[in-house]
């Protein structure tokens, strides 16, 4: 008898890791909305768009300004975190890294990587993971941005 509960608790951890191993798929999105200044001073934004496996689904985000190298002159590096919420509420964050481009005045362009903040996701992304490109533009002046990410995320 000792030795056939070893061998089921094995079967059990094998079974929970095995299901710890997200399956990666496409995943794409597009986003358009507000964007304004924080009472920090850093950009906030809000919007809605359609993404895979989300539909029709909104996004609200803030910027964190870093310190990562640059190469030009006027870029602004951050990061961008996003919570992107589906219809039914289920919802996750990601965070991009990337330098803002001045392309006029009060407006940017930026482009970069994204990847899923760990333990962010709720309902159907619970434990979602994955990773991208993304690239976005911001008009201050407008009070407007636009953002598209492409890449995998784990199957919800």
């Amino acid at each position: 008898m000792v030795l056939i509960v070893p061998m089921i608790l094995g079967v059990a951890v094998v079974s929970a890791s095995a299901a710890g191993n997200h399956q990666q798929v496409p995943f794409w999105g597009s986003y358009s909305g507000t964007v304004a200044t924080g009472s920090n001073g850093a950009p906030v934004f809000s919007g809605a768009g359609i993404a895979t496996h989300m539909g029709h689904s909104t996004s609200q985000g803030y910027v964190v300004f870093t310190s990562a190298p640059i190469n030009f002159a006027g870029g602004v590096p951050n990061d961008n975190y996003e919570t992107l919420t589906a219809a039914n509420g289920d919802s996750f964050m990601i965070v991009s890294h990337d330098v803002a481009c001045p392309t006029g005045p009060y407006q940017y362009l930026g482009s970069g990587d994204w990847n899923v903040v760990k333990d962010s996701g709720t309902g159907g992304f619970t434990g979602i993971s994955g990773q991208g490109t993304f690239d976005g533009n911001s008009d201050f002046s407008g009070g407007v941005f636009s953002m598209r990410l492409t890449g995998t995320i784990s199957a919800p």
